[in-house]
């Protein structure tokens, strides 16, 4: 098999020209540069919204360089402030989710999955959660360097952390797991504290876990689909976009979901720069605000402060 060739920077900036991507010719050298420092791929990635061929061909219409680079550098910037805004969330998730544990339980009762977990899943699995649990919490602690891992009462003779110590060792993904097989009355004392029901709770973390990994992999944000579509919050379903039986999957339902839980963490919480940088790609465009799962570009207008 014949194996592909090095392309030269002027050659593969030629090649997304014949790909349809309009270069700037008052500037090819500054094009050049950037191509170097971006990479063909991750642009071509950011490109392939404008494909109008199949999957087997591709030939973008309707697309500059300039505006490619647009995409490309207001997704990064999206993803540093969506995950800023996610961080606020998964703190108070943290404390909460210890408080109510260590209030109901005490300082060790999370350790016994049965205090607090679902009855009605089956008593092996829950088990074998424990178990894994427990081991991977004993690893994290080796590597922790909390002060307070410096009183022994803030440990059982196994090393185990109190609760209100542990879920700062957790990430977004373990507390979410958690959550997932909580009996429905520890459950709804969590989701309180949000402000929704527990099925929206579990809904709009999973759908924010996927972003936040999103974010932190350096992956295209603003193209992102989600496979199982998470649940509107109904304030905001005016905004999102809706063909004839479905709402969007895209990613401006993270940012209204994003929006539901702020407001119970942070009500003064500005959404501004997100909303500028979805304004600087859509550009007045109902088209490209749809793209993106907005009901239209006046949507966009909503990203800003909770009311």
């Amino acid at each position: 098999m014949e194996q592909p060739s090095q392309l030269s920077y002027e050659q593969q900036v030629q090649r997304l020209n014949n790909l349809g991507i309009k270069m700037d010719e008052d500037h090819p050298e500054r094009d050049i540069q950037v191509l170097a420092s971006i990479g063909y791929y991750k642009l071509k990635e950011f490109a392939m919204p404008f494909n109008k061929d199949s999957n087997v061909s591709i030939h973008f219409e309707n697309l500059s360089f300039k505006n490619l680079l647009t995409r490309y550098y207001q997704d990064k910037n999206l993803r540093i402030e969506i995950l800023h805004a996610i961080e606020s969330i998964e703190v108070k998730l943290r404390t909460v989710f210890a408080y109510t544990l260590g209030n109901r339980f005490g300082a060790f009762g999370y350790l016994k999955f049965s205090n607090w977990c679902d009855r009605n899943k089956s008593k092996f699995k829950i088990e074998k959660r424990q178990y894994y649990f427990k081991r991977d919490v004993l690893k994290k602690v080796r590597k922790s360097r909390l002060p307070d891992l410096t009183y022994k009462k803030n440990l059982t003779d196994d090393n185990f952390l109190t609760v209100w110590l542990v879920t700062d060792a957790l990430t977004f993904g373990d507390v979410l797991s958690l959550l997932e097989i909580m009996s429905k009355n520890n459950l709804q004392r969590i989701s309180h504290q949000f402000d929704c029901s527990p099925n929206e709770l579990l809904s709009w973390l999973g759908c924010l876990n996927l972003v936040r990994n999103v974010c932190c992999h350096n992956s295209d944000l603003l193209d992102f689909d989600f496979k199982t579509k998470p649940i509107i919050p109904n304030t905001y379903k005016s905004f999102i976009y809706k063909n004839q039986k479905h709402y969007s999957n895209k990613i401006a339902v993270s940012v209204f979901i994003l929006m539901q839980l702020m407001k119970s963490v942070n009500a003064k919480y500005s959404f501004l720069r997100i909303e500028k940088s979805f304004s600087s790609v859509i550009k007045h465009s109902d088209h490209l605000a749809q793209q993106l799962g907005f009901s239209d570009h006046n949507a966009i207008s909503k990203i800003r402060i909770n009311s």
